[in-house]
C-alpha cells in the first residue's frame, strides 16, 4: 500500500506557494467574476496544511479524498467545490497501490479533469481551468508512457498548463459570469486556468528542489 507522505510534500509546497498569488487570482477573477478566487484559494491552502499533518500516514487516495472533503468544508464556492468534487473524483481514479507514481498521477489528473468538464459542463475551449488541466494532465500521461522521471513529468506537465492557461486569453468566454461579461474577459486568461498553471509550476518547482 503507497502511503501519502509524497503527496503530502507536493501538497505544502503547493499550497505554500498559492497563497502568495492570492491578489494575481483575484485581480484575474475580477475581470469578469466575482474577484475571489485568491481568497477562496487562501482558503483552501490554508485548510489543506493545517490537515496536511493527519495525511502522511493514510493510503495516498484516501489523503486525497482527505483534502477535497476538506476544501468543500472550508471553501464551499464555485472554485473551491469545482476543485474539492476533482480531488474526491482523483481518489476514486483507478490506479493500484503498486502502480508507479507517474502512472498514479496520469490517473489522478485524467480523473480530476474528467470531473471538472462533467460538474462545470465544460470542454477545452470554453475558457475554463479544464483548458490548463486537459493539457497538464495529457503531459503527465506522455511522460509516464515513454518511462520519464517525475522532475521531467512535472516540468512538461507545468509548461502545457501554463501554454493552456495563456491560450484562454484568446478564448469567447461561455460559462458562468464571465459569460455574460464576454466583451470585459476578452484579451484576459481566466482566472481559474492560470490557478491551475500557478499549481503546477509549483509543483515542478518542489521535484526540482527534491
Amino acid at each position: 500500500m503507497t502511503d501519502a507522505s509524497g503527496f503530502v510534500d507536493l501538497l505544502r509546497a503547493v499550497a505554500t506557494r498559492l497563497q502568495d498569488h492570492r491578489d494575481e487570482l483575484n485581480r484575474l477573477d475580477g475581470v469578469a467574476g466575482d474577484g475571489d478566487l485568491g481568497l477562496t484559494v487562501s482558503t483552501a491552502c490554508r485548510a489543506v496544511l493545517e490537515l496536511a499533518p493527519t495525511l502522511e500516514s493514510l493510503p495516498e487516495a484516501e489523503a486525497i479524498r482527505k483534502c477535497g472533503t476538506e476544501i468543500a468544508r472550508r471553501a464551499p464556492s464555485t472554485g473551491g467545490t469545482l476543485i474539492a468534487f476533482a480531488l474526491m473524483a482523483a481518489a476514486k481514479a483507478p490506479a493500484a497501490p503498486d502502480t508507479p507514481p507517474l502512472e498514479r498521477a496520469a490517473a489522478y489528473l485524467e480523473a480530476a479533469a474528467g470531473s471538472i468538464a462533467l460538474r462545470g459542463q465544460v470542454e477545452p475551449g470554453d475558457r475554463t481551468m479544464l483548458d490548463a488541466l486537459r493539457p497538464a494532465a495529457e503531459a503527465v500521461r506522455a511522460a509516464a508512457d515513454a518511462g520519464a522521471d517525475p522532475g521531467s513529468a512535472a516540468r512538461a506537465a507545468a509548461l502545457a498548463a501554463d501554454a493552456g492557461a495563456r491560450a484562454t486569453a484568446t478564448m469567447p468566454a461561455k460559462v458562468g459570469r464571465a459569460g455574460w461579461l464576454a466583451d470585459r474577459a476578452a484579451g484576459n486568461e481566466d482566472a481559474g486556468a492560470r490557478l491551475i498553471a500557478l499549481a503546477f509550476a509549483a509543483a515542478s518547482r518542489s521535484r526540482e528542489r527534491s
